[in-house]
Parts: C-alpha cells; structure tokens; sequence
C-alpha cells in the first residue's frame, strides 16, 4: 500500500467519523429534547439538502481550483464550525435550529470534500491501486456507520454536547493535517479548456457527459438502482416490524448485518485476488442478482419462512444486500473515474452524486405513500422487475462494450499461449 493511500485512509476515516459523530448525536438529541419526530426530520433534512443541491458545484469548482486546497480547506472549516458551535453552546442553551445549521454547514462542506476527493483518486493513486482505493474508502464509511453510533450513544451519556463536540473538531483538524501531506500526480487534461466563466463551466460538463454513450448509460441505471432501493429502506422497517412483529434489538441488529455486508465486501475487494477485471460485466450481473434478491422478503410474507426462523432469514438476507450492493458500486466508480477525461471527472462525479441524492426524497415520498395503499408484495415485485428491465436495457445499451471488455481481458491469456507454444 502506498504512502498516498496510507494517507488519504486515514485523513478519510477522520473525516468520516466525525462526521457520521455529529450527525448522529445531532438526530439524538433533538428527538430525546423535543419528543417531536417532525423536528427531528428537519435535522435529517439539513443535512441532506445542501449535498443535493451542490454537488453539481462542487464538482466545477473540483475541475477549477486546486485540489488539494479544497481537501484541506473544508477539513479545517469543518473544524471552526465546530469550535464554534461548541462555544456557544458552552453559554448558551441549544435548539433545534442550531442543530440544523451546523448540520447543513457540515453537509455543505462534506459535499465538496467528497466530489473533490473521488475526482482527485486517479491523480492520488496509480490504476493498480485505484479499485483498492475505492474499496477500502466505502470499508472506512461502512465501519464509521456501524461504530459511530455506539461510540456517540456512550460518550453522550456522559458528557454535554459541548465537549462532545470536542471529539468530531479534534477530528476534522487531525484530517486537515494529515491530508496536507497528500502528493497529486499531475494528469494532462486532453480536452481541457478555457472557460470565461463557471456556469460555462458548468454547462460544458453537461454537455461532456451526455456525449458519453457509457457514463450516461451508468449513471441513469445508477439513478434508478438507488430509486428502487430507497423501496426496500422504506417498507423494510414495515414488513420486520409490522407485518411480521420482531423485536427493535432484532431489528436494529438485521439493520447492523447490513453494514457488516458491506464491510466485508470492501475489504475484499481491496485485496489483489478479487481485482474486478470487467466492471462492465460485474456491474449488470450484481444489480440483477440484487433485483432478484428484492422478492426475498416476500417468502415471509406468504408464510412460506417459519415464524420462529424469521429473524435468522432477514439477518442473511440483508448480509447479502449489503454484500452484493458493493459490488455494484465499486464497478461504477472505476468505470466513471477510468473513462472520463480528468478535466471533467469533478463534474461528472458531481452530477453523479447529485442525482443519486436528489432521488431519495422523491423516492421515500413516493414508496411511504404508496406503502399506505398498495399491497406490500405488490411494491417489492414492481421494484424486482424494475431493477431487471434496467439491467436488460443496461447490458442490451453497452453490449459491444461488454463484449470489449471481453477481449480486452482475453488477450493476455492468449498472448502467454502463443509465446508458450512460440518457445
């Protein structure tokens, strides 16, 4: 592993952390003050907005600005906020309000830390290291989300927000620091250009992106891959808990199986012998295998799984989710950083996240409202068939670049079989 990514790990999962920390504690505390679920979902809110709406920008200003300034810059930000927050609320009684405000400051700032740092992977790590990279990053997010929640309850129990907040600055500090030592490979730009001003700028990505017959293809089934899984978030809850009576601990742990899926997944793919040759291939057969695992929940419904082996069932069932939901991810990522002309990748990955994120209230609004009058089992099929017709447009779409891929990974075979049989 290479100095470079030994760094960017670390500075991330810093980052990271601190950020799934306040986040969590903020949600906690207003709904433990208020007793108010509405108030509490304006928390959830403030921190969700502000990366919808600005992905887009930070992508532009990743292609403009220096890089490496902007990875710092926000860390050390991050931090002020913070120190800040926690001096006031040293004096000062904290609301809701507050709560939200640190929460869309932090979100904001996040946004340009992400898109900046994915864009910036090819330029920080060589290709051999770039599908680890991008496994051991969604390793570190997966841990902080199991982790940081029970880290947070504990320490919350036993000291004020104020010198909680102490926590998550140090943090943010520690990865401003670290992520200083970050050295970037500098990349010619073969289609770089001079713009007059940003919304040009932004504009030209656009018009980039859409040209491009195989990032545009993976970033609608993208699209659509987190719009039916917004399905499984919303009426999961309602089946376990509802429908079927288990228990909240057997709840909450089904929901924990779900990131150790994803752990697992990560920190296998970071390893050299599960190299994804062809993302292409992997990509469709992961998101077809997902859209049949979406009917899975419909065996207990039916009766078909025994009561008393429900809760084992579900803990399997959402290991596997969050194991193959990786394996989907990965595949898109490097195929997005790989082909797009690292002039534009900050705007491509922008536009990526911002769809992405944009997707799920309308998808939580659409399937909590349908939960209410259409039949559970109905939703999860419509789901299941909607994954598998993407994935058959999908593959029929890029076809001749999957068979590409094909070849391309054929030919080192055969030329070892030709020297060979050449000796």
């Amino acid at each position: 592993m290479s100095k470079n990514l030994q760094r960017l790990l670390f500075g991330k999962f810093c980052s990271l952390f601190a950020a799934s920390l306040f986040t969590f504690v903020a949600g906690l505390t207003v709904l433990r003050e208020t007793s108010s679920g509405l108030q509490f979902a304006l928390v959830l809110l403030a921190g969700t907005l502000p990366r919808i709406l600005l992905s887009p920008i930070a992508g532009v200003l990743s292609d403009r600005w220096n890089r490496k300034k902007i990875i710092v810059t926000t860390e050390a930000t991050s931090a002020v906020i913070l120190a800040i927050f926690a001096g006031f609320a040293t004096f000062f009684p904290v609301h809701t309000i507050h709560y939200m405000i640190v929460s869309a400051l932090l979100t904001a700032l996040s946004t340009f830390l992400s898109v900046t740092l994915m864009s910036s992977l090819p330029r920080l790590l060589d290709d051999t290291e770039l599908q680890r990279g991008n496994s051991l990053i969604s390793s570190i997010s997966s841990l902080s989300s199991i982790v940081a929640p029970m880290l947070a309850g504990f320490l919350l129990a036993f000291a004020p927000i104020h010198l909680f907040s102490l926590l998550p600055l140090s943090l943010f500090s520690l990865a401003a620091l670290w992520n200083m030592r970050l050295t970037f490979r500098v990349i010619p730009a073969v289609h770089e250009e001079s713009l007059p001003s940003m919304w040009a700028d932004f504009q030209s990505g656009y018009r980039y992106l859409f040209k491009q017959r195989v990032l545009t293809t993976l970033i609608l089934m993208a699209l659509v891959l987190n719009f039916f899984f917004i399905a499984l978030e919303v009426i999961y809850p309602i089946i376990l808990l509802d429908r079927l009576n288990v228990t909240s601990f057997q709840f909450g742990t089904i929901e924990a199986a779900l990131g150790v899926g994803l752990l697992l997944s990560s920190l296998l793919l970071a390893l050299p012998r599960f190299t994804i040759k062809r993302p292409l291939m992997t990509l469709f057969q992961s998101v077809a295998l997902v859209g049949f695992l979406f009917l899975s929940p419909l065996l207990p419904l039916l009766g078909i799984v025994p009561p008393n082996w429900t809760f084992a069932y579900f803990l399997i069932f959402s290991f596997t989710v969050g194991f193959i939901i990786l394996r989907s991810n990965i595949p898109i990522q490097l195929l997005v950083q790989r082909q797009t002309d690292p002039a534009y990748l900050g705007r491509v990955i922008g536009v990526l996240e911002s769809l992405a994120m944009g997707i799920t209230p309308i998808g939580m609004l659409l399937f909590g409202l349908l939960s209410d009058y259409v039949s559970l089992n109905l939703i999860l099929a419509i789901s299941s068939s909607g994954l598998l017709v993407t994935v058959g447009i999908g593959f029929f779409h890029l076809r001749h670049d999957v068979r590409a891929e094909r070849l391309a990974k054929d030919q080192i075979p055969e030329t070892e079989k030709t020297s060979t049989s050449a000796s």
